[in-house]
């Protein structure tokens, strides 16, 4: 081959940044129309697999939840439904003793669907960090279906779950619906009732109902397993626990207005939230000494390490 004034274009660079096969092709002083219109369409492609990627890759890692699988069955993540779940309302007559459930039961429900390997759920610290850096922070209390809407396009979910809770004497109920974030359609609707003691298996049911409601199959045996899974068993434990980890969220919003400008220094309220969230994990440990989540939320105040699920 020829080498003309040393000047040899070569266009297999373009290999290197996609699947498909450059020929043996090399170009002269320059490469011609019908090869950069060729190599326009490369690129083209190359950038709709980035986005791709880039898609798929908003709900891996730190962002989802990790809690160990009820099923051993292996499902490829780019087949998995990436979905999340918004805080729920209280319609408890009378007393907002059940407040801390507003995000104690979606905190729940998110867990018992990461035990389930269909799903990529989003963290909570996820959803929080996503929506303090947007700086729309009327989202995290999220409850009416524009707002879930929004806070599921924010977060690149497919699926978000929301709901309301109610709690009549002894007895709780938790009603629960799907959304497609694309269409707003409504994929599954659900409502659980029990004994308010029983809290742990009314969301691990509300679980299984999603997923069998999205026509993904369960085994028996997987569902057992799921509806014996908790954290605690102590109503009180949970409510303490989720006080202390509202307080912290709203840390997080104070530190993130006075860094926009937003508010004046925060640092004593802060100090003040941060004692008052401590006093909550430690009654949560009071009720219940083998409560683990309240255990690491209490050591993470200590050591100063931002919550997860």
């Amino acid at each position: 081959m020829k080498y003309t004034n040393n000047k040899l274009y070569v266009i297999r660079w373009l290999e290197n940044y996609s699947f498909i096969k450059m020929p043996e092709v090399f170009v002269y002083a320059g490469i011609t129309d019908y090869w950069k219109d060729f190599a326009m369409k490369k690129m083209i492609i190359v950038l709709m697999t980035l986005s791709v990627t880039i898609f798929a890759g908003c709900a891996t890692g730190e962002n989802t939840v990790k809690i160990d699988p009820v099923m051993n069955i292996n499902v490829p993540d780019n087949q998995k439904r990436v979905i999340s779940v918004s805080r729920f309302e209280d319609r408890s007559i009378g007393t907002k003793d059940y407040a801390p459930w507003q995000q104690g039961i979606p905190d729940m429900i998110m867990e018992s669907l990461g035990a389930i390997p269909y799903y990529k759920v989003i963290s909570r610290e996820y959803i929080v960090k996503k929506v303090l850096k947007e700086q729309e922070f009327q989202l995290l209390g999220a409850t009416d279906q524009k707002g879930v809407v929004e806070l599921g396009r924010l977060l690149n979910a497919q699926y978000i779950v929301v709901g309301s809770f109610s709690v009549f004497r002894e007895t709780l109920q938790i009603n629960a619906k799907v959304m497609s974030i694309e269409s707003g359609e409504i994929m599954v609707q659900t409502s659980k009732q029990g004994k308010l003691d029983g809290f742990y298996t009314l969301q691990n049911d509300i679980a299984i109902t999603i997923t069998e409601g999205m026509n993904l199959a369960m085994n028996d045996a997987a569902k057992k397993t799921l509806l014996e899974r908790h954290d605690t068993k102590v109503v009180e434990a949970s409510l303490a626990n989720y006080r202390g980890e509202e307080k912290l969220e709203k840390i997080q919003i104070l530190e993130n207005k006075a860094k926009v400008g937003k508010k004046a220094d925060v640092a004593l309220e802060v100090k003040k939230i941060k004692e008052e969230a401590k006093e909550d994990f430690k009654k949560a440990l009071d009720y219940d000494s083998e409560y683990e989540k309240a255990k690491k939320n209490l050591s993470r105040m200590a050591l100063a390490v931002p919550m997860t699920l």
